[in-house]
């Protein structure tokens, strides 16, 4: 028996598709291999950085028994059809078809009352600290000589309030 050419085409078909469907997957692995170095900078050890788990959607191919009417052919008694009977049967083959998969990953951020500078959590002051720097969320360290929530205030020693008094008053 001769082979048909649309069995060796669909062979042929059958083989590029899984060809395909390999390379395909590898490169999906490749991209997940890279994806954390991708979405996070910040360290969960690292002091200020909170996590939290987050979802999204990845494109996923799946398999399936995929129904299908097989015709074939039996002996009978039909002396028209040379005694042969076309009959159907389901037969099942498997297909693929993309679906969507929830995926979680686990997402660095910076704890409440901090932001990301630099690869690094900072405290937020909500008033820029004039003469200081900001230590914790909304505390300013002001520099010696000036005060206030800020920093922007001019520190008065009481020596100085004491001493400029005494003055004054002989």
């Amino acid at each position: 028996m001769r082979p048909d050419f649309t069995t060796w085409k669909g062979a042929a078909l059958t083989e590029m598709a899984v060809f395909l469907r390999c390379h395909r997957t590898v490169v999906l692995a490749v991209a997940f291999c890279f994806l954390p170095c991708i979405t996070s900078s910040l360290n969960l050890e690292d002091p200020n950085v909170c996590s939290h788990w987050e979802s999204y959607s990845v494109t996923v191919q799946e398999s399936y028994a995929h129904p299908f009417d097989q015709i074939y052919y039996t002996s009978c008694t039909d002396i028209l059809n040379w005694f042969k009977c076309t009959r159907h049967r389901v037969s099942y083959r498997t297909a693929y078809r993309r679906g969507e998969k929830t995926m979680y990953r686990r997402k660095s951020q910076c704890c409440p009352g901090f932001y990301e500078n630099e690869e690094i959590c900072a405290p937020h002051c909500a008033e820029s600290c004039v003469h200081g720097r900001c230590m914790a969320p909304n505390t300013c360290q002001c520099e010696p000589g000036w005060g206030g929530s800020n920093c922007s205030s001019a520190a008065v020693s009481l020596c100085f309030l004491y001493c400029g008094l005494a003055k004054l008053n002989s």
